[in-house]
This record gives C-alpha cells, sequence and structure tokens, in this order.
C-alpha cells in the first residue's frame, strides 16, 4: 500500500518525540526533586545523578564532571561508612585549573552530603621530571613541561594545601601525616614512574583509605598509551604485584550516567581502588540499581540510548 504524502510527514515526527520526550522527562525529573536522601525511592545512583547534574548545571565550567562525579560518589560512600571526614587529591597540578575546581567542588558537596572534604595537591612545582626510559612517554613528554607559577596558583586557593617536590618524598610526608581517609583521587603525572610512585599511597594503611576508592586516569586514552607505558603501565605492574590491593576500570559507567554525559571521554577514565583487605570493604555502600520500568526511571535508560 503506497504512502500518502501525509503518512510520510507523520513518521518522521513521531521518531523525533520517541527520541526527545524521555529526554525531557529525565531532564523534569531531575530539576524537580528534593534534596532529602531519606525521600528518594529511584535509588542511591539516580539521586547522585541528579546531584550532578544540578551542579554542574549551577556552576558551569567551574567544576569539571568527572571530579564531581567522582566526588560524590566518594563523599556518598564515606557517609554511608560513617566517616566524618575525607581527603581528595590531585596528582599533577601544573597551572592549577583542575585543583581550583576540585576545591570549588568540594565546597559544594560537604553540605550536600554532610562530609568534610580536605583538598590537596601533588606536583613538584618545576614541570615533569626527567623521564627515566621508555615508560615514561618520551615521545610525548619533556623535562620539564607543564611548570607552574606557584605564587600565582596559592593566590587562587582556599582550603587546597599544595605539596611541592617529587612524589616520591611527597608521599610518604602525606602518609605518615595520617590524613582523613582518601575517598577521589585524579592522576595526572603524565609518567609511569612518578605513577608508580604516587601508588605508593594505595599501601598505606586503612585507616587514611576507603575500601573503594574513586580515581580518575588523565592519561590512558589515544595518543600511543599502551598497557606497557604511562599511567596505563603502572595500574598493570601494580596490579601483578599487589594482591589484595588492585585499581581496576568501572565497566559499563556510561549505561549509570545522564545521557548527555554518557558518551563522554572521561567515563572511560574512571577507575576504583579496591582495598581488599580494608575492615570495611565487604560493609554495605548503600547502591543499588534504579527500578526499571518506571515512568520516570530512566537515569539508567538514557545512558544506552
Amino acid at each position: 500500500m503506497e504512502e500518502t504524502g501525509e503518512t510520510m510527514f507523520r513518521k518522521p515526527i513521531k521518531a523525533a518525540l520517541k527520541a526527545v520526550v524521555p529526554k525531557i522527562q529525565t531532564q523534569i525529573w531531575w530539576w524537580t526533586r528534593g534534596d532529602n536522601f531519606d525521600q528518594d525511592e529511584f535509588g542511591v545512583v539516580s539521586r547522585l545523578n541528579y546531584l550532578l547534574v544540578k551542579l554542574l548545571r549551577e556552576k558551569g565550567n567551574a567544576f569539571r564532571p568527572n571530579y564531581t562525579w567522582g566526588m560524590l560518589q566518594a563523599a556518598h560512600l564515606s557517609r554511608v561508612l560513617g566517616i566524618k571526614r575525607i581527603s581528595v587529591i590531585e596528582f599533577g597540578v601544573a597551572g592549577g585549573n583542575g585543583l581550583v575546581s576540585l576545591e570549588k567542588i568540594a565546597k559544594e558537596v560537604e553540605p550536600l552530603l554532610g562530609v568534610g572534604i580536605d583538598v590537596y595537591g601533588f606536583d613538584t612545582g618545576v614541570g615533569l621530571p626527567k623521564p627515566v626510559d621508555y615508560r615514561d612517554l618520551p615521545n610525548l613528554y619533556q623535562e620539564s613541561d607543564f611548570c607552574m607559577d606557584v605564587d600565582k596558583l596559592k593566590s587562587r586557593l582556599g582550603k587546597a594545601q599544595l605539596l611541592l617536590g617529587h612524589v616520591e618524598t611527597t608521599i610518604i610526608k602525606f602518609i605518615d601525616s595520617r590524613p582523613a581517609p582518601v575517598a577521589f583521587i585524579s592522576f595526572d603525572l603524565d609518567l609511569y614512574s612518578s605513577t608508580m610512585h604516587a601508588f605508593k599511597l594505595f599501601e598505606a594503611v586503612p585507616e587514611i583509605l576507603l575500601p573503594r576508592i574513586h580515581c580518575y586516569f588523565d592519561d590512558i586514552t589515544g595518543f600511543t598509551f599502551s598497557e606497557f607505558t604511562g599511567e596505563r603501565g603502572a595500574i598493570s605492574d601494580f596490579n601483578k604485584t599487589h594482591h589484595m590491593r588492585k585499581i581496576s576500570p568501572i565497566y559499563g559507567l556510561r549505561y549509570y550516567l545522564p545521557f548527555f554525559y554518557a558518551n563522554k571521554c572521561w567515563v572511560e577514565q574512571m577507575y576504583l581502588a579496591h582495598i581488599f583487605d580494608h575492615p570495611l570493604y565487604g560493609v554495605s555502600d548503600g547502591l543499588s540499581k534504579p527500578r526499571m520500568g518506571g515512568q520516570f526511571d530512566l537515569a539508567v535508560q538514557e545512558g544506552r540510548d
């Protein structure tokens, strides 16, 4: 049967509505939800997604989505475990925009989840160390790349603490200072050798670590990165030599994010450091999958579009 002009016109309109209406419903739901976790019948995953969207819409480019998501997850975990204060870290500060963003996010997340957040930035202050061998990707990085204007950055910071020096030294001092449990880390050290030094933190006593630490790795996609060099190489070698401490990608994360973040590159760069011998590892973290089939239960479904 031949289609009429009217029928042919309706088909693309119906297809467009089918694609757009669920997204509009999802956004209306996020905009109208309250701020009480106890009244969130749609599950913590959806609830944290709501807070992610809320913060990013309100703060714009001042908040990095990857840092915001990681800190919300970390603060939620500490909250349900009864830990009142946590530490968040940026390894590799360079110009400082990331650390400034981390500090601003912490200020907003603290009252939302009722958790105190200490912010730390690790950097040499004088750019990258000299690459040691092929694992440090000398084809990409040179000594003194990404220098910092220390005084200028310090003038932009409030509560964040800037720890200057080579990470193999500063990380030991940090561990010995017994900070609040580390909950979120951004790794942007570029080099295999520096990243391996920073991983000393994952060997620390459980008292200064959460049982699962959300991590973002900046330099693991594209270019000439591999399982044998740079940050990916460091992850691989750490896992080979540690039986009860492992670093793993968060598989399928995009399916649990709002649709407009699901296909961003940073989603593939989010990992968890698992501290399997932590005494709190087996304690419920309060996470549950959103129920499927509800009218507004789209936080998971939208990520699959």
